[in-house]
């Protein structure tokens, strides 16, 4: 599968998370942020000129923003409380999060340079991943005021809250296709073991036609659309494994393939190393990475697609 654009992501190990860029033709791949801190949820701007992420670099995580190359870093909230997620409106002139003001966990939206905060839910419990439509006017985020993870919209002009799902396991993650046709969501299903399954899935935009997408008796979340609506980019690992790798999936054809590129930077990063002691000092480095837990090379996350 031949890709094009470019990506940026989050990389690393608990506590310790960049952000990257990965130009998929060329597979240049470059470090935008540093520290051993927490930045993660990297969004391109509707332009592709600038990127918004939370970082905890200065003690509780904040929205910040930066160039597309990582240059002229800015705080965009200073509140010294809990954000997550943000996501740009389509015309780039303000954001939405989720946040812990008042004890509960809200949805609020905000300009780009700071002013104008406003609550768009209230609810004592979790509102949370929000994502706007392509036209601007929906919110669509989880919610679990039904008392489950599902998916709802919120319409800007009316203020109406409207449940799309009421699946008995979780969904969640949910975001719009760039024609805002479809939505990508993920879901929480019970396992044969009786853990956890994460699968990707497609719904219509009014919830109906809903379908799985994934088949992985691991973890695929963090799901995003390519900017032409042909192809989802994901985090996904193998059964048993808590590392998670960026993956493809191509919706023509139902097919997944894994994002190839020399991953070795990522892991020094985070100062990987593989060794061997004693006798075992004399076998290669490919063999011994195997005796060291998936996790060790650090995971990948929170990817987010530009042409």
């Amino acid at each position: 599968m031949e890709l094009k654009g470019k990506i940026v992501f989050s990389s690393g190990k608990t506590g310790d998370y960049d952000i990257w860029t990965l130009d998929l033709t060329s597979k240049e791949l470059k470090q935008l942020t540093f520290g051993d801190f927490w930045n993660d949820c990297p969004k391109w701007s509707p332009d592709g000129k600038k990127i918004i992420f939370v970082s905890n670099r200065t003690g509780t995580p904040e929205i910040w923003m930066m160039d597309e190359d990582g240059k002229n870093e800015m705080r965009i909230t200073d509140t010294n409380r809990w954000h997550n997620t943000p996501d740009w409106s389509p015309d780039g002139t303000n954001i939405v999060f989720c946040a812990n003001y008042d004890g509960n966990i809200d949805i609020y939206t905000k300009n780009i340079d700071g002013s104008n905060l406003e609550k768009i839910t209230d609810y004592e419990g979790m509102d949370f991943t929000p994502h706007f439509s392509p036209d601007g006017k929906t919110l669509i985020f989880t919610s679990q005021r039904s008392g489950n993870d599902d998916i709802w919209t919120y319409t800007f002009v009316t203020k109406e809250l409207k449940q799309l799902t009421t699946y008995k396991e979780k969904d969640y993650f949910p975001i719009y296709s760039p024609d805002g046709s479809q939505i990508a969501f993920v879901c929480g299903e019970t396992s044969l073991s009786g853990g956890e399954n994460l699968e990707i899935y497609l719904m219509d935009k009014d919830g109906q036609n809903r379908r799985r997408i994934t088949r992985n008796s691991g973890a695929d979340r963090y799901v995003a659309w390519s900017p032409d609506g042909k192809l989802l980019i994901y985090a996904s690992s193998r059964p048993g494994a808590l590392d998670e790798k960026l993956m493809v999936m191509d919706l023509t054809q139902i097919r997944e393939s894994k994002i190839n590129f020399d991953r070795s930077p990522l892991e020094k990063e985070i100062d990987v190393e593989v060794v061997g002691f004693g006798l075992l000092k004399v076998l290669p480095k490919s063999f011994l990475r195997n005796a060291y837990p998936s996790h060790y090379f650090g995971t990948e996350r929170y990817p987010d697609w530009k042409f």
